[in-house]
């Protein structure tokens, strides 16, 4: 049963809408240009000045992870538009990169703030902002950033497409490592451009690795000079260590090549791991790096469109922002401005609870996964998205790749992004996001167990009637 969420109203809210109410009972009065904006106003708590008030974020609760929230009628991507994606009415929608959470306490009371402003015209960036941005990475990472280095867009994909467009020609080969993250493939070939992808690995404990031979035959073959990385990786859930990425580094040096980092999901590396920002290894490297960042993934604000594209090397810079200006693209949104300074000032505690919470769900998966034979989760680092192998499954089932998001969809009911759609290695593979509350993961563990054992029944069936025949 889902249980609709409402807003909750706190006494000091009550008191601050009832200032604001008796300050203007006919019509707005416009204060003294000489007098300060009211401690209590919302322009005040997002003056350039200073942290806002929602720095010091409340405790946080961990069962509110475990809230089942209604999301349908709300023109969610996720939960309102299965038929009209050709899917069946009622599945289970474990797809999309999209928490069923609430955003941070923190975002949400400065969104209210902000709203009760009432005006929102055009914006930008301000020093409060940089320092938010500038303070996260200093804080989270140990990278220290410049402001300067900032260009927002509307969302990291967008950047991908306007690197991939700033920094090559028509026809030439840009390089991804598969299977990746989708819109990688999508924004290389869309743009009149070649995909030079090479191959992941896993080993024996199926864990992917970088195949550095593989790469640098690919860049000497094609003459790539652009890469786009996927740091953590999305789907495999790899957290690329400093060595793996200093290695990466040597070759892209050596071979001339500028790596386009995808690290959307940077905050999310699971307890006992952390995301090493690419352009963090040195200058040299931040000289040949654009950083794609974004609180987006880590704090749930996708639908506000806000990232943050970190260029150190001022050539670099200017073509990417030359390439932004032909789009007709310039103030960011207003409300993905607030929701990403709150997060980054006052979002620390509830992110690392989010992460124990996704950290568990893994675990939890992977035990419930013993029960299903056929289907086991590749070792995650980071990411609420879990790389399912079910090629175990689909041999006792004697069934190819081409029918597992067919089983999944019609046997389970369950909406997940089949691999096939990340590109070679992707076979035989399924995404599922377990950002979701226990009830939820579990209803979606039930439904692929129960078709999971069906649909291998019926093959141990058919394959039962087989033998008859063949012995009468």
């Amino acid at each position: 049963m889902h249980a609709h969420l409402t807003p909750v109203t706190t006494t000091s809210d009550s008191r601050r809408s009832a200032d604001l109410d008796d300050a203007c009972p006919g019509r707005p009065a416009l204060a003294s240009t000489s007098a300060p904006a009211a401690a209590s106003s919302p322009a005040a708590a997002f003056s350039s000045t200073g942290r806002s008030p929602f720095s010091t974020a409340p405790a946080v609760e961990a069962s509110s992870f475990n809230v089942v929230p209604d999301r349908r009628g709300t023109a969610s991507l996720k939960w309102d538009f299965a038929v009209e994606r050709g899917r069946p009415e009622g599945v289970l929608p474990l797809w999309v990169a999209d928490m069923d959470h609430a955003t941070a306490p923190a975002v949400t009371s400065a969104l209210l703030w902000r709203t009760r402003h009432g005006i929102f015209g055009y914006s930008e960036p301000d020093d409060a902002y940089n320092a938010a941005l500038t303070g996260w990475f200093s804080r989270r990472y140990g990278w220290q950033v410049e402001a300067a280095w900032n260009t927002v867009t509307p969302g990291v994909v967008p950047a991908l497409a306007l690197a991939v467009r700033a920094l090559t020609a028509p026809g030439e080969a840009v390089l991804i490592e598969e299977p990746v993250y989708y819109p990688f493939r999508e924004v290389v070939e869309d743009n009149g451009r070649t995909v030079a992808a090479v191959p992941l690995v896993r080993d024996a404990n199926g864990v992917y690795r970088r195949d550095l031979a593989a790469l640098e035959s690919t860049i000497e073959a094609t003459g790539s000079r652009l890469l786009l990385l996927c740091n953590p990786h999305n789907p495999v859930g790899r957290v690329w260590s400093r060595d793996e990425l200093a290695a990466l580094d040597e070759v892209a040096a050596r071979h001339g090549v500028v790596v386009v980092s995808d690290e959307i999901h940077a905050d999310l590396a699971l307890p006992g791991f952390a995301t090493t920002p690419f352009a963090s290894l040195g200058r040299a490297t931040a000289a040949r790096t654009i950083t794609c960042t974004s609180p987006s993934k880590s704090f749930n604000l996708a639908g506000l469109q806000v990232a943050n594209i970190l260029i150190a090397d001022a050539h670099l810079r200017e073509a990417f922002r030359r390439e932004l200006a032909t789009t007709g693209y310039s103030q960011p949104n207003v409300l993905g401005l607030t929701a990403c300074r709150a997060a980054y000032e006052g979002g620390e505690a509830w992110l690392d609870a989010l992460r124990e919470h996704i950290a568990a769900a893994r675990a939890h998966v992977e035990a419930r996964l013993e029960r299903i034979e056929g289907v086991e989760a590749a070792p995650c680092e980071g990411t609420y998205l879990l790389w399912l192998d079910c090629s175990g499954f689909l041999q006792t089932a004697g069934l190819t790749p081409d029918e597992l998001d067919d089983v999944m969809l019609h046997e389970a009911g369950l909406w997940l992004d089949d691999g096939r759609i990340f590109g070679a290695g992707g076979e035989g593979f399924t995404r599922i996001n377990v950002a979701c509350p226990r009830a939820t993961l579990d209803a979606a563990l039930d439904r692929l167990e129960a078709a999971v054992a069906a649909v291998t029944a019926r093959a141990a069936e058919r394959a039962g009637r087989g033998r008859v025949a063949l012995s009468a």
